[in-house]
């Protein structure tokens, strides 16, 4: 551990003396150096104070710090795992993988995010057909190199087709996921967790080639299960079914052979940014870098008879059970796994459990009454705890002394994620034989907890656990055998796990079945430093929660989960339809003007972009404010020129036109060239000023403007008047020249 530095190292009379052997250098005027001068008085006050303020920063140590960050609701993130998408090939049957199926990464160890079933097809072909063009672009899904799902235009009618060498098993769930391109100049907004979810101005719907009824091949639509892709407007996954045979057909380009097709038909066009596909990968699923040790799975209970209950777990199918359930008094009790129910008597706490070894399902199941005990009624009073061999003896902490302040010993060389720990603390009531078992809740420190509170401290440096000590926190009781225990936990996170693509390569469940990430791992991040907190806190401070200026308006739009906003303007007191504004206003109006990130010359927002924005401005306005959320409005400015030049630049036309694209252009592009400010009129001297400081220029003749679109007006002078929502982008400039030595 690095040494603290001491700031208190200067005394007052220190100070003093190097103030007044500075007098000399700094102001040679400055020659009555005695006690009874002012500006001496002043330098002794000012030593005094930094003599004083250093006293207090010395005495600011690290615990002090984080209980400042603790006042301000900060805590010191924990490490997060890097998350990856891995595909699955090579497989000759179904194949189902339970949520959490180990996969490896040369030393990192990832695991499965979600249960996912594999089918033993392959895609071949990806199609992109529109009106005017049809392409194979299989080559491309291989490569990763980008493109458009549904051409650059994104038209109604276009078609992605995917291929496949061999029909899609009927009534399985099937997982296909799109990598869209996403390295654009805009960012997309990130939010905090529950926030509204994104809605696509477009609309796709999802087809398979099968049979109709009295027809030999028709197009039949998909049961989509989900689309996190949202209608293909970001990265994400869609889950289907196929609901009846598939049947084999050539499709042009791809008519070489017959094969299994699905296809994405866009219904609705309305794309800010035409989809760039990267990649599509079939048996994908997500994975995080993690090791879990021990999981809880907890289930709701009906008090009636034969409950039983269904998880789809890798540890749950694989790993060793403990069956909970809690009783009418709050505590947990551990029921005992019995081959048959029959053989349980009524009072017998008993469950049975059963696996499926074709859907690696685990199934719990109850009595009823006759032959075991039925669980009591209310929400998650049933858990399965699930856990590996290896961690059987290490999940008891050890045994509690019954004394203040204990410390427990838990690292065992690894680093845990302290949201995955749920901590138990059993004792054996007076005049009972099995052991009751309490939760117990991790805190930061103790300082907020009462003597009856059930808390305890982890520190991931020491790797300790410490309990409280009656007055703060309560002691656990005191146990002659092991009492403290581990029902669920979890090590990874760090910047370990962002491995390369292609290197997530490990998976023994099956042989031949091979596995990959076929792009990098992102997001593992060590855990926050103290350093790093404090700069987060300053960033979440300048941060605003609340929509009440314009400036919040903006701030918060901009950052709205999902979205690229390349600009917004919030105009207080105004709604739509108005005139005379700023002289005329609306009370309690706010429109906000939003403008998305698009390759085109015009971005225009769509319906599912502004009403994501609207949606997301709604949970951070004020009550009373009346909230309008609409697109910019763009006017076309054409500008007539005659300049004259010097006669070596009189051909320098399109530097010209090249100036005014530069000045009259709706969206920001760098290197200081910004956009038209929103509502800003265009002036006859912004056109001169321009065109005046390009070289070779000796004077403008004349100008004049035309303007195209809806709301604006002309007034005498020439110049364009916008409304306040408007942008401005340009026409096709007319431009003349005239050498000097011409007139």
């Amino acid at each position: 551990m690095l040494p603290i530095p001491n700031l208190d190292d200067r005394m007052f009379e220190q100070m003093v003396q190097e103030a007044r052997k500075s007098i000399p250098k700094l102001f040679p005027e400055w020659t009555d150096e005695n006690e009874h001068d002012p500006g001496i008085t002043l330098l002794e006050l000012m030593s005094w104070m930094t003599e004083m303020q250093q006293y207090y920063l010395n005495r600011v140590t690290e615990r002090s710090e984080r209980k400042f960050l603790k006042l301000l609701g900060i805590n010191p993130r924990e490490a997060v795992s890097a998350v990856c998408d891995v595909a699955f090939a090579g497989l000759q049957q179904q194949l189902v993988l339970p949520k959490g199926t180990p996969l490896q990464a040369m030393d990192q160890r990832f695991e499965t995010l979600d249960t996912v079933h594999l089918v033993p097809s392959e895609l071949e072909k990806v199609l992109v057909r529109t009106e005017t063009a049809a392409g194979d672009f299989t080559s491309n899904n291989h490569a990763k190199i980008a493109y458009y799902a549904f051409g650059p235009e994104a038209r109604k009618g276009a078609h992605l087709y995917l291929g496949f060498d061999r029909a899609l098993p009927e009534q399985t769930e099937i997982s296909i996921f799109f990598k869209l391109f996403d390295r654009y100049p805009v960012t997309v907004g990130h939010g905090e967790d529950g926030t509204t979810p994104m809605i696509s101005s477009a609309k796709v719907a999802w087809t398979f080639a099968g049979a109709g009824q009295g027809q030999s091949e028709s197009w039949l639509p998909i049961e989509q299960i989900n689309d996190s892709t949202v209608h293909l407007s970001q990265s994400g996954e869609l889950r289907f079914r196929i609901t009846s045979e598939m049947k084999p057909m050539a499709l042009y380009p791809a008519d070489d052979r017959s094969r299994f097709w699905i296809c994405c038909t866009l219904e609705e066009d309305g794309y800010e940014l035409s989809p760039k596909i990267e990649k599509v990968s079939l048996n994908a699923v997500k994975a995080a870098e993690q090791e879990t040790f021990s999981e809880v799975t907890a289930f709701d209970s009906s008090g009636e008879p034969d409950q039983s209950f269904e998880v789809s777990s890798y540890l749950a199918y694989n790993g060793l059970h403990t069956v909970q359930v809690q009783d009418e008094q709050g505590h947990w009790r551990d029921w005992h796994i019995v081959a048959e129910l029959e053989d349980c008597e009524p009072d017998d706490l008993c469950c049975q459990l059963q696996q499926d070894s074709a859907l690696r399902t685990t199934r719990l199941r109850f009595g009823d009454a006759v032959n075991g005990r039925i669980p009591p009624q209310g929400p998650q009073r049933i858990r399965l705890i699930a856990y590996t061999a290896e961690f059987d003896y290490g999940r008891f902490v050890g045994g509690s002394r019954g004394l203040p302040g204990q410390t427990f010993e838990i690292s065992r060389g690894r680093m845990y994620k302290p949201s995955s720990m749920l901590l138990q603390v059993g004792y054996r009531p007076r005049g009972e034989r099995d052991v009751v078992w309490d939760d117990w809740q991790s805190v930061d420190d103790f300082d907020n907890s009462k003597s009856t509170d059930r808390h305890y401290v982890y520190d991931a440096a020491a790797g300790t656990i410490r309990f409280g000590n009656n007055e703060a926190g309560l002691t656990p009781p005191k146990s002659v055998e092991p009492n403290i225990r581990f029902l669920a936990l979890q090590a990874g996170g760090g910047v370990r796990g962002n491995v390369k693509d292609g290197l997530v390569t490990g998976f023994t469940n099956t042989k031949g079945v091979r596995v990959t990430n076929p792009f990098p791992a992102r997001g593992g991040l060590e855990a926050e430093t103290l350093t790093q907190a404090k700069l987060r806190v300053r960033r979440e401070l300048d941060t605003p929660t609340r929509a009440v200026t314009g400036e919040d308006y903006e701030a918060i739009a901009k950052a709205t989960p999902g979205l690229r906003v390349a600009r917004v303007k919030a105009i207080p007191l105004y709604k739509l339809g108005m005139r005379d504004y700023p002289k005329v206003k609306a009370p309690a109006q706010m429109t906000v003007v939003v403008v998305p990130y698009s390759e085109s010359d015009k971005p225009k927002a769509g319906k599912g972009f502004l009403q994501t924005i609207k949606q997301h401005l709604d949970r951070h306005r004020l009550l009373t404010t009346e909230l309008h959320v609409i697109p910019a409005e763009y006017i076309k400015i054409t500008v007539h020129a005659v300049v004259v030049m010097e006669p070596k630049h009189k051909d320098e036309q399109r530097r010209i036109m090249q100036e005014l694209r530069l000045l009259l252009q709706p969206m920001d592009h760098g290197q200081g060239s910004e956009g038209w400010r929103f509502g800003r009129t265009v002036y006859k001297g912004d056109i001169y000023g321009v065109i005046s400081r390009i070289k070779g220029v000796v004077y403008v003749q004349d100008i004049w403007i035309d303007a195209e679109g809806t709301g604006f007006h002309k007034d005498g002078a020439g110049d364009i008047h916008i409304p306040p929502y408007a942008l401005v982008y340009s026409g096709d400039h007319e431009v003349e020249t005239i050498s000097q030595t011409d007139l």
